[in-house]
């Protein structure tokens, strides 16, 4: 019966953080360039095998001594990874003339206050009172690129290069070239908050590719990448969670009243 609850208890956090990271996809289902989440889940079983196995070759540990209660402590479920979907989501036109959309693998790059870069696929950017572009939480787009506080129009070719026009001069002038981080395991990216990844050992080392070469993606000015989440999917996926929480609880509950029935017994 302990067995049990232990199992009820594993399975009860490993529901209550996935209905977590369902809705905080739907609470995205809006936001540019954001990745869904996906939970992995394992039995533990494997793990709790593998450990009695590991004990019984332990020749320190005698038939004499008290052994660990490996099944009646380990069977359940866990977390085995929270993983991100990298594919593409919607590109829809906005008519912005500073939104960018990446048409393929690439990433925009952003200088943190740090000193840092991160990487983000969301184009919704904007420029600051100084003239830098940069993303809606004010970190600016590396390689910097800074525009003259007058101008008529900016124009984002395909290869991510910049132009602006001004009303004295009809040929336009390049001022800008975006580059595109492509890495070799995009989904090992951390994340460092604000719709922005860091680079990790899982996810490689980027390359820096302009766009549309090296499958980096072509730049699509005046639109931008929405998320990829598909509502119904997470609804659905909810409610077989939440059912799979109240089947959790009815577990306890139930393990809960045989204890207690098994006490009054001895009483």
């Amino acid at each position: 019966m302990i067995s049990q609850m232990h199992m009820a208890k594993s399975a009860l956090f490993a529901f209550q953080r996935k209905l977590q990271v369902i809705v905080n996809n739907i609470s995205n289902a809006q936001t540019v360039g954001y990745k869904r989440r996906g939970v992995e889940m394992e039995s533990l079983f494997p793990l709790v095998l593998e450990s009695v196995i590991n004990e019984g070759d332990d020749s320190t540990v005698g038939n004499s001594n008290s052994r660990k209660r490996y099944v009646e402590y380990g069977q359940g479920v866990r977390i085995a990874d929270i993983r991100k979907d990298m594919t593409p989501g919607s590109i829809e036109v906005t008519n912005q003339p500073l939104d960018m959309a990446i048409d393929g693998a690439g990433f925009f790059q952003f200088r943190m206050s740090d000193g840092q870069v991160a990487f983000g696929r969301a184009g919704n950017l904007h420029v600051d009172s100084e003239g830098n572009v940069v993303d809606p939480n004010g970190h600016p787009l590396e390689p910097a690129i800074r525009l003259p506080r007058e101008f008529s129009e900016v124009i984002i070719n395909d290869e991510g290069k910049v132009f602006i026009q001004t009303n004295g001069d009809p040929t336009p002038r390049e001022v800008g070239q975006i580059m595109l981080a492509v890495f070799p395991n995009s989904g090992g990216l951390k994340d460092v908050g604000q719709n922005l990844y860091a680079q990790t050992a899982a996810s490689g080392d980027p390359s820096f590719e302009i766009p549309g070469r090296q499958l980096a993606g072509a730049i699509k000015q005046r639109a931008l990448e929405f998320s990829n989440v598909n509502v119904i999917e997470e609804m659905m996926a909810m409610v077989l969670c939440q059912r799979a929480f109240d089947v959790t609880i009815k577990a306890i509950n139930s393990g809960d009243a045989m204890l207690k029935s098994g006490s009054d017994l001895g009483k």
